[in-house]
């Protein structure tokens, strides 16, 4: 429509290169289309609060009320929810109405979709500068760590959800050409593209010989058992590879992780670390500051975290793979996902677990990073007459591990054996004790899985636990005093 029945007045910020006539000209245009082809609603994707003119808004808003109805929406059906008259606009609302039906004759489908995506991208811009603003607003109020997060946190959501509103649709390739992509990708590179596994037991357990870029992996353990060891192994390994890893931490310090780590590596205990003067040789100090040297190069960052959602886990992911993008495979860590803070505290685990499983399923496969997200097993499973790990011990439960791709177990029966034995009463018990864990148990720890996509779920192997630096030696090591 060439001339604009108006000077309607609001409040508009545009983006760079659309001036406000431009908007307005869409928004008409879109109006006019919809007028004349009502189906052309539902494809639009697109909201009252898009349209930066009140009486546009108004309009749309009736051509949707209308249309849930089952009525066809036109000049004359919509006269009844405009008003009669509106400042600045020269002409009667219902008299503008049928110059937009007129003009709705004359657009087509092309024109159409490239009006939309002007009004949508107006719209983005517009929410955009409120969050700006209220960024600002927030920058001066008078805020704890811990109120900042949760505001950041909700923000985050906010664009996320208007992110996803205004996003095109993915490209979707067939399945063949997809498969190939992967397979020509894995021949180049000797394998699949991913995160190296250091100890070879967790391949065989898990059938795979890497964690897998855009994949979501689980690990469950019993408070105690090393789970944590674990994971500092195969970051550690994975940091070698030159993988950028990130460890989201909710039990230990980036101190006591590089502590631990210092331990596996050069056998050198949390003990003597913790009195260097006195338990270590000059030798061994060089050593612990030279890896300390060695690592703080490293793409390796570890987050000390407290009261986080999984809003600014994610947020915290995406901003260290921006970071530390180096064309390997990042590796994102969480310990634990019971630690993280939910959405909403009187939700059961089950949908605690999910939501938290899902958005980090679907970051590692945006950002093709692999994730493992570690499990503490809930009290219930410990009890058992026989201990060892099963699906019903995750966090959440069994239905927890929907979106994991594969999740393996770390199983000391040591522990759980020294328990039954301090408060075994009959022959019975013993009886029991010996029949389920049996003697030659000290110092081993068994690897099973949980859920494995495409292997043989049943797989179990053991590993040898050094207690005294916290590490898993393979029972079949391919040198001497590997430790991975």
């Amino acid at each position: 429509m060439n001339a604009h029945p108006r000077d309607i007045t609001t409040d508009h910020r545009m983006m760079d290169g659309i001036s406000e006539d431009d908007v307005f000209n869409a928004e008409e245009g879109i109006l006019a289309g919809i007028l004349c082809k009502n189906d052309l609603l539902g494809p639009c994707g697109l909201e009252p609060h898009d349209f930066s003119e009140a009486l546009h808004q108004t309009i749309f808003s009736a051509i949707q009320q209308l249309c849930a109805g089952h009525q066809i929406a036109d000049a004359s059906t919509l006269k009844p929810f405009v008003p009669k008259a509106v400042d600045n606009l020269h002409i009667s609302p219902a008299e503008y109405l049928n110059r937009l039906q007129r003009a709705g004759f004359y657009t087509l489908q092309q024109d159409f979709e490239a009006k939309v995506q002007i009004v949508k991208g107006a719209s983005m811009s517009r929410q955009l500068a409120r969050e700006a603003d209220f960024i600002a607003n927030l920058a001066k109020e008078g805020h704890t760590l811990l109120t900042l997060g949760d505001e950041i946190e909700s923000l985050d959501q906010r664009l996320k959800d208007l992110m996803s509103r205004f996003s095109e649709t993915k490209a979707v390739k067939s399945p063949g050409s997809q498969y190939l992509a992967a397979f020509n990708a894995s021949g180049r590179r000797d394998g699949v593209v991913g995160v190296p596994i250091g100890l070879e037991e967790i391949k065989r357990v898990l059938s795979e010989s890497v964690f897998a870029g855009g994949n979501l992996y689980g690990l469950l353990s019993s408070s105690g058992e090393g789970k944590t060891s674990l994971t500092i192994q195969i970051i550690y390994h994975a940091i070698c590879e030159g993988h950028p890893v990130l460890f989201l931490s909710y039990d230990q310090s980036a101190y006591q992780c590089i502590r631990q780590m210092i331990a596996q590596v050069h056998g050198i205990s949390v003990k003597q670390q913790d009195e260097p003067m006195r338990l270590m040789s000059d030798k061994e100090r060089d050593a612990c500051v030279k890896f300390a040297t060695w690592i703080e190069r490293q793409p390796l960052e570890i987050i000390r975290c407290q009261r986080e959602g999984v809003g600014q886990l994610t947020a915290y992911a995406r901003r260290f793979i921006k970071k530390r993008a180096n064309g390997k495979t990042p590796l994102i860590v969480l310990d634990h996902i019971g630690k993280v803070k939910p959405r909403d505290p009187k939700l059961s685990p089950d949908r605690i677990s999910g939501e938290v499983t899902v958005e980090l399923k679907a970051l590692a496969d945006e950002t093709q990073s692999a994730f493992l997200v570690l499990n503490q097993r809930n009290s219930f499973g410990t009890r058992r007459d026989n201990p060892r790990p099963i699906s019903a011990d995750l966090y959440g439960g069994e239905g927890a591990k929907a979106d994991y791709d594969g999740i393996i177990y770390l199983y000391r029966a040591e522990k759980y054996k020294a328990d039954r034995v301090a408060t075994a009463a009959t022959d019975s018990d013993w009886k029991k004790i010996n029949k389920v864990f049996g003697s030659e148990i000290e110092g081993i720890a068994e690897i099973g899985s949980i859920k494995c996509r495409f292997g043989d779920p049943n797989i179990r192997e053991t590993l040898k636990f050094e207690a005294q630096y916290t590490r898993y030696i393979s029972n079949q090591p391919e040198r001497e005093r590997e430790l991975f």
